[in-house]
């Protein structure tokens, strides 16, 4: 009788140790969530094409949801505006103006009188992560001074990278709508396993991950 206690005590806390969740990244970018978000990127631009002349003059411009929410001011009324640009808004047109020029076009600022303004419309960048865990997690017992370190029989660290953007072009001059391109979509994943307590190994599609 008492054996058959300690093993349904021992599978209740297995079972409490389950978990599934899908969470944002609650730390600075890792060299891993970089790689995701700048491959994701590439990735998509890969399926640009657009319809405008050979080696035209373009001015380009970035607009999307704001994504560094660590500079937002919640004690402003004017919270969600824009006064300076996210840098990730910077990296983007860096490399969609790199990407354009590959195709023959030409960057140029505003004030070299362009032929065209293209503004690229980010309708999504980030990342997300996911975890699945079965074990005993980590125990601090606060009556009696004792702690169990955590069990992993099983862990998966889902990191998902996704980019999605379209540009839409116009006559520099007149503001004549001239078309928009097909929306663009890059992904990129890192899982990483542990089983057993300590064997642990990642499988990912990023090109030479740390």
């Amino acid at each position: 009788m008492f054996r058959a206690v300690l093993q349904t005590a021992a599978v209740c806390f297995l079972i409490a140790g389950c978990a599934v969740e899908q969470e944002i990244s609650r730390t600075p970018r890792t060299a891993v969530e970089q790689l995701l978000l700048t491959q994701a990127i590439e990735r998509a631009l890969k399926n640009l094409t657009l319809t405008l002349p050979p080696q035209a003059s373009i001015y380009l411009e970035v607009s999307g949801f704001y994504i560094d929410r660590a500079r937002l001011d919640m004690r402003d009324q004017t919270y969600g505006t824009l006064e300076q640009p996210s840098l990730d808004f910077l990296f983007v047109r860096d490399t969609v103006a790199v990407a354009l020029g590959r195709m023959g076009y030409r960057i140029r600022r505003r004030e070299e009188q362009p032929a065209y303004l293209a503004r690229v419309s980010i309708e999504s960048l980030g990342t997300m992560q996911g975890l699945a865990f079965f074990g005993m997690p980590a125990v601090q017992s606060v009556i009696i001074p004792f702690a169990l370190p955590e069990i992993v029989l099983y862990r998966h660290i889902d990191q998902s990278g996704y980019a999605r953007l379209h540009i839409d072009l116009f006559d520099h001059a007149t503001g004549e709508y001239k078309g928009s391109s097909a929306t663009v979509i890059g992904r990129t994943g890192h899982d990483q396993y542990t089983v057993f307590l300590f064997i642990t190994w990642a499988e990912t599609d990023l090109t030479a991950p740390p």
